[in-house]
């Protein structure tokens, strides 16, 4: 049961489809753009580098937890109240946590330092103004994140049930590219800056403007016309879309659960997702904390009791019974595998391109060659939803998701035959490319698949789920890559060189080839990875294809789901 208006005039969704992704690219750019300038941050703060570095951390890490958290219930929210509604909300809020940070060192500071002080606490102000920066991240994410969920359960109403693979597509596939290529944006807009200081010192005198030149913060403010231009011009195209509010109430102790969930696992598994073209080895990835087993069994517990809550319910947060339909729990299965799998690319590049720098005075020459291979991973993938979505409307769920993987795991063989120390760029751009282009090929159907399982009033929390779901894929991979690729280097190096090590530039050269050895071997996991990934895929996706797709779209849902 819901309620929605009649619409006047006919909308164009392509056109409100442009809109409401460049949101949710500005957004996912934000996730990893702090990655490139965290150091200057810290250094801008007179904080002792070493030191600080854990707590300044939390400007990423905090944002991903915030952004992660959002999804889990906003796309629920959107069901009972409205995607409009939310959408603003969420945009809104974004464009608050940008000027927070950008303004973090006067009022956020100002605010923070004197109810601190008021609490008995004698706190540096340096530190209070890191503190300002990632609780004005935390609200950045907040509204960021739950954007993700809210647009693609817009596509889901703008889009008939047979032609939603295609936008549903893009707009996973921005999400993903923006968080990507967020590093390199950051990197190169900053170093921008600080090159013309002087210019724009003289610049800003000329105008009569006594403002400062442009630095980090300059990037959150960009943010803020940008998000105000996107808010006015998705108002005006969503003036005429229906407004559906689905029937019940919030689940609240449910999304407690799950949130509380989510965060241990994040947390426990190192919450620490992004890519960073300053990693260099595996141990700049996120290691395990000691307290990383309690932590994800308490995960395992709370998960069980959202588990336990959401059957006893009368309205549930995710209703369980949608999992009875073989495309969203097939659907949901194989994101999982394609999250991890795309982790294995995103963490490989930047280790392989580092290790063979010559020394320190090469490492922003790689950061910038480690932001374009990244690109030529993310760039084709985020192509390739259009032409997924095409094979998904035109041969069905199965055949597209099982193209696409069976290209990616192409790319990985390629990888761990071919990578050694000496390998050009070129060939690793064109491996990069063809593991892109088979990933993203499955954002398209795997999207519409678990979308379109759902009904008209569970549609915004199986949007999250996708994104959801994919991100727990990637969290999961960085732990477990690390932990693997660790401990095979050890066995490596001591079976090569013994216990003791004469020469320790030798010892640096054979550590490079046995790194990226390993890399290497990470191209077979990736293959072993997606392999198992086609079996859900082809066994448990069905033959949906657009020619009487919608009727029989709707067929299942109404014999799958439960009516209000």
């Amino acid at each position: 049961m819901s309620s929605s208006s009649t619409p006047s005039r006919t909308v164009n969704p392509w056109w409100v489809l442009a809109l409401i992704a460049l949101p949710v690219f500005i957004g996912a750019l934000d996730l990893t753009i702090v990655s490139a300038f965290l150091p200057e941050i810290i250094i801008g703060l007179e904080l002792p580098l070493q030191t600080s570095l854990d707590d300044a951390a939390w400007v990423v890490s905090g944002y991903l937890l915030a952004y992660a958290v959002s999804m889990t219930f906003m796309g629920r929210v959107s069901d009972l109240i409205g995607r409009r509604a939310v959408y603003v909300a969420c945009l809104l809020i974004f464009i608050v946590g940008s000027i927070m940070v950008a303004v973090a060192h006067q009022g956020p500071t100002d605010l923070l330092y004197t109810l601190l002080r008021r609490m008995g606490e004698r706190p540096d102000r340096e530190s209070v103004t890191l503190m300002a920066i990632v609780i004005g991240r935390v609200v950045q994410a907040l509204g960021a994140g739950a954007l993700v969920p809210v647009s693609l359960a817009l596509v889901g109403d703008l889009f008939p049930a047979a032609r939603r693979a295609q936008p549903l597509g893009v707009i996973g596939a921005v999400d993903t590219l923006g968080w990507v290529l967020g590093h390199l944006y950051g990197g190169v807009l900053v170093n921008f800056f600080a090159q013309n200081k002087a210019g724009f010192e003289q610049f800003l005198s000329s105008l009569g403007l006594n403002w400062p030149p442009p630095d980090w913060r300059t990037l959150f403010w960009i943010n803020v016309p940008l998000a105000l231009v996107a808010l006015a011009l998705t108002l005006w195209a969503l003036r005429d879309v229906p407004i559906h509010r689905s029937k019940g109430r919030f689940d609240f102790l449910g999304a407690g659960l799950i949130v509380g969930a989510l965060v241990a696992l994040v947390l426990g598994l190192g919450a620490n997702i992004e890519v960073s073209g300053a990693t260099a080895s595996f141990e700049d990835l996120a290691r395990l904390p000691d307290y990383a087993g309690p932590v994800v069994l308490l995960s395992v517990a709370l998960f069980a009791g959202f588990i336990l809550v959401e059957t006893r319910v009368k309205d549930p947060l995710l209703d369980l019974r949608m999992f009875r339909h073989r495309n969203l729990s097939a659907g949901a299965i194989v994101n999982l595998f394609v999250g991890f799998s795309l982790m294995i690319g995103l963490v490989s590049v930047p280790i392989l391109i580092n290790i063979r720098a010559e020394d320190a005075s090469h490492l922003t020459e790689a950061a910038l060659q480690v932001g374009i291979l990244l690109s030529a991973l993310t760039v084709p993938m985020a192509l390739a939803a259009v032409p997924g979505g095409w094979l998904s409307d035109r041969f069905g769920y199965r055949v597209a998701t099982s193209t696409g993987l069976g290209i990616a795991i192409a790319g990985f063989v390629l990888v761990w035959q071919t990578w050694t120390v000496e390998l050009g760029a070129g060939i690793i751009a064109l491996e990069m490319a063809v593991i892109g282009i088979g990933l993203g090929l499955t954002f398209s159907p795997i999207s519409a698949a678990v979308i379109n399982a759902a009904d008209e009033d569970h549609r915004g929390i199986a949007s999250a789920l996708v994104i959801i779901l994919r991100l727990i894929g990637m969290t999961i991979a960085v732990s477990a890559l690390t932990t693997l690729s660790l401990q095979r280097v050890s066995v490596l190096a001591a079976a090569e060189l013994g216990p003791t090590v004469a020469d320790p530039h030798e010892f640096v050269d054979v550590y490079a080839r046995i790194t990226v050895e390993v890399l290497a071997e990470l191209g077979l996991v990736g293959a072993i990875v997606c392999g198992i990934g086609m079996i859900p895929a082809v066994s448990g996706l069905r033959r949906l294809v657009s020619r009487g797709g919608e009727a029989e779209v709707a067929e299942q849902v109404s014999a799958t789901t439960p009516a209000d």
